[in-house]
């Protein structure tokens, strides 16, 4: 296998995991804040 191979696969793989960390955290804090004022909207009436 060739260094540079190696290399691309071993930024390909972080550039990925770091993409996945990051779609995750949007999510959790779309669904949170949705929580929230779903709270706030509940309260309200």
């Amino acid at each position: 296998m060739d260094i540079k191979r190696q290399k691309f696969i071993a930024i390909l793989t972080g550039f990925i995991s770091i993409s996945i960390c990051i779609v995750y955290l949007l999510l959790i804090t779309v669904f949170d804040f949705r929580d929230y004022i779903n709270d706030h909207l509940s309260n309200i009436t």
